[in-house]
């Protein structure tokens, strides 16, 4: 069995000012400074001044839950709660204020979000929330894997496989075994979308280094030799002939990083051909844009011996397609994995899948529906408390100042991040009776589809009724 895997997780309390809250509470002139708010709210909202402790201190209301209990049981009716307009300004319809709070929190107490109050969200929804995962080993004996009773593995190999195994005369091995690349969690780190800058890209390889996973970095904007066996160089526009970078640097990346990756465009067969022809042994992957015959590309670029398919959607989850609506990215990933898996290539290759993943039930889901891992990138942003303001793509100043973010502090925050998204992992995982992620990839009969299920349940029923009526 191997060494279990174990990521230390250290307090990284907010630089700035405390994250708003969702509510804000009022304390009116009315108030006797009884104490009796301080009694009852478990959450340290109300304390008294240490200075004077005569005197109340003003809410701390970042902590409120909204339990209504120092409002109910204050004796002069002097509290009053009231939602909060800055919470309700952060982020957008996709990357919502609860989202963008419960990260915060996650990254500066590596712990997972528990409201105590049951979940108040919605029954479904788009995207991610119309898919739901089948807990049914919950009601017969889990897998505890978090408090240590178990071992549950989280790690997924990256690389390609070889299609059958044939010995010599010996006994040994017989075929070349190709390289792989195994990390620790079925995620690795995106290029930032927005909020570039020196400090960020070191806290980000920092973390990399530390979880022992990967980041890929843009060949020609950063690169940090000390952080090369966890960084992947980004290449694009392929089809030109220096490939953004002189060829002594692709040269160099081949030999020293743990994969290199290409922008796909028509020509990239060819620079897959001349980075083997370098590095028989590096592991190539290809990034893939969801658009139109997405599923062909990949199988195509399999066909051509590609060991890494990155498929991409934009931030929100959508994908690039122009002549029809945006599908989401689990449509997506299950549109290319029942591909491979049709045309018998499908353990040929690995599939990454990122855009849309904000949540660790997300790339859980993201498995579920064929791919080998995912990739992330605003939420790597908001563990360094980006408000998703993008006030940076506009050339206004950062209200966090992440330029000056201490890479140090930035790298245990991301850290903190992924332990508290390992163990909701592990939670998913426990309950569905599984010992290892591997073995969630394209298990689809382990997800229970909304919209699936109104088809073949409630949609026979209303078109009966409709029927019925229209017979009467």
């Amino acid at each position: 069995m191997p060494r279990k895997y174990n990521i230390t997780v250290l307090p990284a309390p907010p630089r700035v000012v405390p994250p708003p809250g969702k509510y804000v509470i009022v304390r009116g002139e009315e108030c006797i400074k009884c104490g009796r708010c301080a009694n009852v709210c478990i959450y340290g909202v109300h304390q008294r001044l240490e200075a004077d402790p005569r005197r109340m201190a003003d809410p701390a209301s970042q902590r409120c839950k909204g339990c209504f209990c120092c409002v109910q049981e204050c004796p002069r009716a002097a509290l009053t709660l009231v939602h909060n307009e800055t919470y309700a300004q952060l982020g957008d319809p996709y990357w919502t204020p609860e989202i963008i709070t419960t990260t915060w929190y996650q990254a500066e107490t590596g712990k997972v979000p528990v409201s105590g109050a049951g979940y108040a969200g919605p029954f479904s929804g788009s995207g991610f929330d119309g898919m739901w995962t089948d807990m049914s080993e919950i009601v017969r004996p889990t897998r505890d894997g978090i408090h240590g009773r178990e071992y549950i593995s989280t790690s997924v190999d990256i690389g390609s496989n070889v299609r059958a195994l044939t010995f010599d005369e010996q006994g040994k091995i017989a075929v070349p075994l190709p390289r792989t690349r195994s990390v620790p969690l079925p995620i690795i780190f995106e290029r930032p979308p927005f909020g570039r800058s020196a400090n960020v890209y070191e806290a980000l390889a920092k973390a990399a280094a530390t979880l022992d996973t990967l980041l890929l970095v843009d060949a020609g904007e950063w690169y940090e030799r000390r952080y090369a066996a966890h960084l992947v160089p980004v290449y694009t526009a392929v089809s030109k002939p220096d490939l953004q970078t002189p060829r002594r640097e692709l040269e160099s990346h081949l030999k020293t990083a743990p994969m290199v990756e290409f922008t796909y465009d028509r020509a990239v067969l060819k620079a897959v051909a001349d980075a083997r022809s370098i590095n028989p042994g590096s592991i190539i992957s290809v990034r893939v844009p969801a658009a139109e015959a997405v599923d062909e590309i990949v199988a195509e670029l399999v066909l051509g011996g590609v060991d890494v398919i990155h498929l991409c959607a934009d931030r929100n989850g959508r994908t690039f397609e122009s002549s029809t609506e945006p599908r989401f990215v689990t449509d997506m990933i299950r549109t290319v994995h029942r591909h491979l898996v049709d045309l018998k290539i499908r353990d040929r290759v690995t599939l990454v899948a990122s855009g849309g993943i904000a949540l660790p039930e997300h790339v859980a889901k993201a498995v579920l529906c064929g791919a080998d891992l995912t990739a992330i990138d605003v939420p790597l942003l908001l563990a360094l408390e980006c408000q998703y303001c993008r006030n940076c793509l506009h050339g206004r100043a950062c209200p966090v100042g992440l330029t000056d973010l201490d890479p140090d502090y930035g790298a245990q925050r991301i850290v903190n991040l992924m332990a508290a998204w390992r163990n909701q992992l592990l939670e998913v995982l426990g309950a569905m009776g599984l010992r290892e992620v591997r073995r969630l990839r394209g298990e689809i009969g382990r997800a229970i589809i909304c919209e699936e299920i109104q088809k073949e349940t409630f949609d026979r029923i209303f078109i009966k009724e409709v029927i019925s009526h229209a017979t009467a």
